[in-house]
């Protein structure tokens, strides 16, 4: 019983250690630790405390690829043996719920926390440079390991429940910026109940108190905040450390108990694609309807995009954010820090990262079903070229971005900006340089989609950063968008040559991508 159950996960250890590809990838995140720190070595000259500013680098960038690891890689643990119907597989081979969580969520888990764990002995080293002491390393990873925990269970739960990996991935994404906003929330309802007389004298009160205190210290951004603030002496294990573990092993346990009904009432006949409404049902106008002219904009419009369901769904729910800000600085304004004058800020940065993740998500996405479902080959014997076929299959997926983008729009207009301004904005080179940086990035989770299983977004993530270093069109960009001349209008030439280098980095790119679609098609 005992060698069936945990049967599955030492397969996936094994192949974890015997596949050059992962200790390469751990290697060079050592290496990009190692320039780091000789980056920080570098500008302790002028700076003091290079090593505090190194830990505190690594730390937060630890953080990031973490949270696209649960996006992209724990919630797609089970929904990838759903799509691929090979559950019913795994059942008769012997292997039960608990030895089949074990082996596709938990050895995740246990690479990325040795993934964290291969960096604690270079991370030492920024106690020797100086601004971090041993203590501040250890809390910091223990935290580290605990958000781990929980996100990787977070995932488990999601793709135990959904059955295709792109619903997954965005309930995961969801239930990730609430745990991030809860200990705010929490933060202003303690204020609130305090300042109205609650004391924890009375047994409901001091409950409702306890639990406001233990969500408020559960984020994992405020401890961190904590650790890599200078004179940190507080005990490793925190309430985040506990409550993260705690609801960690909770979330495992739920995934354990929907396993069984999850899977038995799995849709026969392989998993349905997108929110697609049925023309059959009560909400058939939300139905795709019959097919566009260009066949390829619509089947990603539908199926990676989500429909015009999730069209509407998205549009009420981003509309509904706007409301919900507007609501909380009428209430909790004066405790938070800030007035109804500023939602229309707070309103543009959420808009922003939401669009942002949902560009990261599609262009991850935009030829997964066409690898997995081995389908490029006949996708490619059409009368169409490979370039038709992709821009055609981006078009559709920047059609599932109209609700972000229209949100985006609506928050500028809440920013009480001039029309001047914004045309100032738009021929600054420094603009632009961060635009360049977005479509190289997007480009770069198309790229890495077509070679990797999984893991694209976080793995462009981490390449991002030493391509830019090593880049000549890097410092180019970073050389022009520094330049500020007296007038706005003298930094048009140096905008026009950024415009350029995109054009050419992205057209480099778009040819690899061709190149690698068409070597996939002839297998």
């Amino acid at each position: 019983m005992y060698f069936g159950l945990i049967a599955l996960l030492t397969r996936a250890l094994r192949l974890d250690a015997r596949q050059l590809r992962n200790h390469v990838f751990r290697l060079a995140f050592v290496g990009f630790i190692y320039l780091s720190m000789l980056w920080a070595t570098i500008w302790s000259s002028m700076f003091g405390a290079p090593g505090l500013q190194f830990f505190e680098h690594i730390v937060w960038l630890n953080v990031l690829f973490i949270s696209c690891a649960g996006v992209g890689y724990f919630s797609s643990a089970i929904t990838e043996e759903k799509e691929e119907e090979t559950i019913g597989l795994l059942q008769m081979a012997g292997l039960n719920h608990l030895g089949i969580l074990l082996g596709k969520s938990t050895s995740r888990l246990i690479q990325v926390i040795l993934l964290l764990i291969v960096q604690f002995p270079f991370m030492l080293l920024a106690v020797t440079l100086g601004g971090v002491t041993t203590q501040q390393i250890i809390a910091a990873y223990v935290d580290l390991m605990a958000y781990t925990v929980l996100l990787a269970n977070t995932g488990l739960v999601c793709s135990v429940v959904f059955q295709r990996g792109g619903n997954a991935a965005a309930v995961t994404t969801v239930l990730m910026v609430m745990h991030s906003v809860s200990p705010v929330v929490a933060t202003a309802e303690l204020t609130f109940l305090k300042a109205s007389g609650w004391t924890k004298t009375n047994g409901w009160m001091s409950a409702i108190l306890n639990s406001l205190e233990w969500i408020e210290e559960s984020s994992v951004l405020k401890e961190l905040t904590k650790v890599t603030t200078t004179g940190f002496n507080e005990p490793v294990f925190t309430k985040q450390v506990l409550s993260n573990i705690g609801v960690g092993i909770f979330f495992f346990g739920l995934a354990w108990l929907l396993f069984g009904p999850s899977v038995n009432n799995a849709a026969p006949g392989g998993t349905t694609r997108g929110g697609v409404v049925k023309s059959t049902s009560r909400m058939k106008f939300l139905s795709p309807g019959r097919c566009w002219v260009n066949p390829f904009v619509w089947k990603d419009f539908q199926f990676i995009g989500g429909g015009y369901l999730l069209f509407v769904v998205k549009l009420i729910a981003y509309l509904g954010l706007f409301a919900g800000i507007g609501g909380i600085s009428n209430i909790y304004g004066s405790v938070l820090g800030f007035d109804f004058t500023r939602v229309g800020e707070i309103f543009f940065g959420c808009m922003l990262f939401a669009f942002v993740v949902e560009s990261c998500i599609s262009a991850s996405r935009v030829f997964h079903d066409e690898i997995r479902m081995q389908t490029m080959s006949s996708l490619l014997m059409l009368p169409r070229s490979i370039p038709y076929v992709g821009y055609s299959k981006a078009i559709g997926c920047m059609l599932g971005l109209t609700p972000a983008l229209l949100c985006l729009g609506l928050a500028v207009m809440q920013l009480n900006v001039t029309p001047e301004a914004v045309l100032r904005s738009l021929i600054e080179p420094a603009f632009w340089g961060v635009i360049m940086a977005f479509l190289v990035f997007l480009h770069l989770i198309a790229l890495l989609s077509l070679f990797v299983k999984w893991g694209a977004l976080p793995l462009a993530f981490f390449l991002m950063g030493p391509l830019s270093g090593c880049c000549p069109v890097a410092f180019a960009v970073a050389s022009f968008g520094q330049r500020q001349a007296v007038d706005s209008w003298g930094n048009l030439p140096a905008t026009i040559t950024i415009w350029i280098l995109t054009g050419l980095v992205c057209f480099v790119f778009q040819m690899m991508i061709a190149a690698r679609l068409q070597e996939l098609g002839t297998r």
